[in-house]
C-alpha cells in the first residue's frame, strides 16, 4: 500500500506525532517539513523550535531510533522553514513544498550555505544548536 502525506488531516497528524502513534510512513522528510510548517503556523519560532525538537527526540526514542535525532539539524531546517515562510506567504504546508522544492529535494546544500560540513556533522551539533560557521540567518 502507497502512503500519502494527505492520508491524514493536520489535526491527525499532529495528534498522531504527539501520542507517539505516527506510523513512521508519514514521517520522512516532507513529513518533518509539513511538522515543522504547521507548529511554525500557529506558535512562535522558539516555541515551535522547542516542541518540534522534543518532539522528534521522543519520536524517534519510541521507535528505538534515538541516535538519528541531530539537534542542529532540526533547529537550522526549522529556521530556514520559518524565514520562508514570511516570504512564500503559503495558506497550506502542500504549497509551500511546491513552492520550496529545494527544501525538500536537497536541504544539505541549504544548510551547507549556513555551516561546514565539519561543523554541521560534529558530535556537539548533533547533540545540542551549534551556530553557523559560514553566515548567520
Amino acid at each position: 500500500m502507497v502512503f500519502s502525506q494527505t492520508d491524514l488531516s493536520d489535526a491527525d497528524f499532529i495528534a498522531q506525532f504527539e501520542a507517539l502513534t505516527l506510523d513512521s510512513v508519514y514521517f520522512d522528510h516532507k513529513g518533518h517539513i509539513r511538522l515543522a510548517y504547521l507548529y511554525l503556523a500557529q506558535n512562535s519560532l522558539d516555541v515551535a523550535i522547542q516542541k518540534i525538537s522534543s518532539g522528534i527526540r521522543a519520536y524517534a526514542n519510541s521507535l528505538g531510533a534515538s541516535e538519528k535525532f541531530h539537534a542542529t539539524i532540526t533547529d537550522a531546517i526549522i529556521r530556514v522553514i520559518a524565514t520562508r515562510m514570511q516570504t512564500t506567504r503559503c495558506k497550506h504546508w502542500q504549497s509551500f513544498l511546491l513552492e520550496n522544492k529545494d527544501l525538500v529535494d536537497d536541504a544539505l546544500s541549504i544548510l551547507h550555505q549556513y555551516y561546514s560540513n565539519d561543523l554541521l556533522f560534529s558530535q556537539t551539533a548533533k547533540e545540542r544548536f551549534v551556530l553557523p560557521d559560514r553566515q548567520c540567518w
